[in-house]
């Protein structure tokens, strides 16, 4: 099976591979190729297999958190004799092998991850992402850290559906939206995560309004109707004073140190506000972040007091969260948002669309 890793340039004449060309991840030029592995050996007899699957990858994605990954492990393989690294940490996949001790699945099942935190339901088995590393093609996995993919979702749509409807799951439950009810305001409304809280808030009858830095066309607005996108600015102008007399009772932000000044400033008091994580990643993708960025953080901060606002964080979900999740998906049969979708030669587009392109709509596939 051929596998798609970015290559050590080091020891690129020590392996056999196929080049694909380099995408630029700050001033590092990473090169990526093709090589083929073959099916790892899978002894079921073996006691350190009983409760794990080998399953092979039919499609893969990468989210937000894997551009830093990536440019990481990249770098740490520079000075080493490692010849190269897989990434990628969403995947659709088909069981070829399971232990003894598994009964949850079978032979020829579809599964995808499950990324349930902060318990795996296993003791001894870590928590969170079931993997950073999608694109090798083999992986081998204790069973809870997979879910069998419902009739509903096509091999693309499970490959980019668990880790953000996951997540989207957990910050709409726990931010008690669905007991209270509520106005809510979605930032960063074209990222992956936002795209999932929108439709699953719309999915229960709950009408957000969704703010973005970039224009959406007639077709993207669609996808996310009857909510409606609000264009966001750095300064207080009357579109943001027309969001603040809606009076928002709940805010959900995929990037708090983007995000969390304007989140305060719109949200009423006594409100809730929910993030899932941060925009600036690792220092080299960085840049472009504000000087006073710390200020603006710690300005928000005095104001959630002045509020009485109560700040949730959210790392994913459990594993409810995302069974939640599914069956609301096969009840409602709304189609996973995805941009494109990338054959195994077009690696190089789809890093470049999937990381570094503002014009990305839904998340972007690759197929093995």
């Amino acid at each position: 099976m051929r596998s798609l890793v970015a290559v050590n340039p080091s020891n690129k004449n020590s392996m056999e591979y196929t080049e694909l060309g380099s995408v630029k991840f700050g001033n590092i030029d990473i090169l990526l190729g093709a090589v083929e592995l073959e099916q790892p050996f899978f002894d079921v007899e073996n006691p350190k297999n009983h409760e794990y699957i080998l399953v092979r990858v039919t499609d893969f994605s990468c989210n937000y958190r894997d551009k830093a990954i990536l440019l990481e492990n990249y770098k740490s393989i520079l000075n080493s004799d490692r010849l190269f690294v897989p990434f990628g940490s969403e995947f659709s996949a088909k069981v070829v092998a399971v232990g003894r001790e598994v009964h949850e699945f079978n032979v020829g099942d579809r599964v995808m991850s499950d990324c349930s935190y902060p318990f795996s339901g296993k003791k001894g088995i870590y928590p969170g992402v079931a993997t950073n590393f999608a694109s090798l093609g083999w992986l081998r996995l204790h069973k809870k850290k997979v879910i069998k993919v419902p009739e509903s979702l096509s091999d693309s749509e499970a490959a980019c559906f668990s880790l953000g409807s996951q997540t989207a799951s957990s910050m709409i439950k726990r931010s008690g939206i669905l007991t209270n009810g509520g106005n809510p305001l979605v930032f960063s409304a074209r990222s992956h995560t936002s795209l999932f809280i929108i439709q699953q808030l719309l999915s229960y009858g709950i009408t957000p309004i969704c703010l973005s830095t970039s224009e959406w066309s007639d077709t993207e607005k669609q996808k996310i109707y009857p909510s409606r996108v609000e264009l966001a600015s750095n300064t207080i102008n009357s579109t943001s004073n027309n969001i603040v007399k809606q009076k928002i009772t709940h805010v959900f932000d995929p990037f708090f140190d983007m995000n969390i000044g304007n989140a305060l400033y719109y949200l009423q008091t006594g409100g809730t506000y929910v993030t899932c994580g941060i925009r600036d990643q690792h220092p080299l993708l960085s840049s472009d972040t504000p000087i006073n960025a710390e200020a603006v953080i710690r300005g928000a901060l005095e104001m959630s007091i002045v509020k009485n606002v109560s700040i949730v964080g959210n790392c994913l979900g459990s594993k409810e969260d995302l069974e939640r999740a599914i069956q609301l998906q096969i009840r409602t049969g709304t189609s996973v948002i995805i941009d494109q979708k990338y054959q195994f030669e077009e690696v190089v587009g789809f890093l470049q669309r999937s990381f570094f392109d503002s014009s990305r709509f839904g998340k972007c596939v690759m197929s093995l």
